[in-house]
């Protein structure tokens, strides 16, 4: 199961940094351009310029976006912007941050070194496929940087909660030694705790407990890469090499702060796509309600069609459909689970066979669509939102031709998956918020005991 250490942490040194605000930076993976653009702008330390340094017209092998990043590394340690910790830690992580409804949910987790383990020999199960580019570009900046930049996010089960309320007992009446408010106004707070008893209860507290990674499935298996790099470099391991570990973000899934969001799909170039032919292929294992949207009634109709995708998805696998040019939205409710039994057959668990993403991605996109799992893999036709309002808006722009609408998946199904062995399609999950990069950085030099000191 879970074998996790306390770390000595890089973290920014407010002494150096005036606004630890315009320091931080979202994950790598959701910054546009643009949006890289702008965080340079904000400060000459923004984190970014580690994370995701951005790309010259000049650059060759050695002097590239990941030969700067390592570069800018070494010198904001150098220069005391970045100061690693002095005594091994495990740091208490919260987030605030408002529901659809406004009212305000705090999600609570800590970070610590976990042992890395190959995928289905231990306690850490993914649930999610995952690509080669991300991992290829995620094992050169490791290598250059020799650190893990950002957390794993992963989830364990304690019904109790003791082991938030033992760490909120250590932190009481303490203030933070970050406390920031990201561009979606959540509110980020970092507490280190470096008292051994409590280091060595919660060390002890999650032995038992299995890991699902929730978010950073291609950076988990960057670091089993990296790990069969420097191992084959290493005489004589010993196993307490710091590239045997990674950092990671460790949240209770059954603390009520736990937030999941659907990420819903537009489909596009799809070459001979009709309309009505598609509805037809859909009849025979749908029940579809037609919800009529014309421009006078366009607001009331779309919130009345999210309302119903909602609702039919709390008792039977739904989604919503939107068509360019459609003066309706579709709700689509499988008639029964005995037809995705015909898609995959008996050897396959009932929990996988009963998610949306599973049934969409199965079912419509690749038996109906033609949308194969390569080009999914590839997202050829395919393009991944967040919002409901943009995807549907979105279906009607540039070759795009429709948009699918998806209900969240529920932890529990998340939980089921990962223990029954397999994975969900890409992008079947999205845990609200992000974790905030720049909090915690871990070099990956030297070696961990079984107290965190490294040698």
């Amino acid at each position: 199961m879970a074998e996790i250490m306390p770390l000595k942490a890089v973290v920014y040194n407010p002494a150096a940094v005036r606004d630890m605000n315009k320091v931080m930076a979202p994950p790598y993976d959701v910054i546009s351009p643009a949006y890289q653009d702008e965080l340079y702008a904000r400060d000459p330390h923004n984190f970014v310029k580690i994370d995701l340094n951005k790309t010259g017209p000049s650059d060759n092998e050695g002097n590239d976006r990941y030969s700067r990043a390592s570069a800018l590394l070494k010198d904001w340690l150098a220069s005391n912007v970045l100061a690693r910790d002095e005594r091994p830690a495990v740091y208490f992580y919260t987030q605030t941050y408002k529901l659809k409804d406004g009212a305000r949910q705090t999600r609570k987790g800590f970070v610590a070194l976990a042992r890395l383990e190959e995928f289905g020999k231990g306690g850490i199960h993914p649930h999610e496929k995952t690509l080669s580019g991300p991992k290829a570009d995620r094992l050169r900046l490791m290598q250059t940087t020799n650190a893990n930049l950002s957390c794993i996010f992963s989830l364990y089960s304690e019904p109790s909660l003791g082991i938030n309320r033992l760490l909120e007992g250590a932190i009481k009446d303490a203030a933070p030694i970050i406390d920031v408010k990201d561009d979606d106004a959540i509110e980020n707070r970092l507490w280190r705790i470096d008292d051994p008893a409590v280091i060595a209860k919660t060390v002890e507290a999650m032995k038992d407990k299995p890991l699902f990674i929730a978010d950073g499935h291609h950076r988990y298996e960057t670091a089993l890469n990296y790990r069969r790099e420097e191992l084959a470099k290493t005489k004589n391991p010993t196993g307490r090499e710091a590239y045997n570990y990674i950092m990671m973000y460790f949240s209770n899934m059954d603390d009520e702060g736990m937030t999941i969001w659907p990420t819903h799909r537009v489909i596009r170039g799809l070459a001979g796509f009709d309309a009505k032919a598609f509805i037809g292929q859909c009849n025979p294992y749908f029940d579809l309600e037609e919800m009529p949207c014309a421009p006078d009634n366009g607001e009331t109709a779309r919130k009345e069609f999210l309302n119903k995708v909602e609702k039919n998805g709390k008792k039977a696998i739904a989604f919503g459909l939107y068509m360019r040019g459609a003066d309706a939205y579709y709700v689509l409710t499988l008639r029964s689970k005995d037809v995705m039994d015909k898609v995959f057959g008996p050897g396959i668990p009932d929990v996988f066979k009963a998610l949306d993403v599973t049934v969409l991605h199965s079912l419509i996109l690749s038996k109906m669509l033609g949308i194969g799992q390569e080009a999914q893999e590839k997202q050829l036709n395919l393009v991944y939102v967040k919002n409901s309002e943009e995807a549907i808006d979105g279906a009607k722009k540039d070759n795009n031709q429709m948009a699918f609408i998806l209900n969240p998946t529920r932890i529990e199904q998340v939980k089921a998956v990962a223990l029954a062995g397999h994975v969900m399609p890409q992008k079947s999950t999205y845990f609200y918020p992000k974790l905030l990069s720049g909090l915690t950085i871990n070099l990956l030099d030297g070696e961990v005991e079984g107290t965190g000191e490294r040698v």
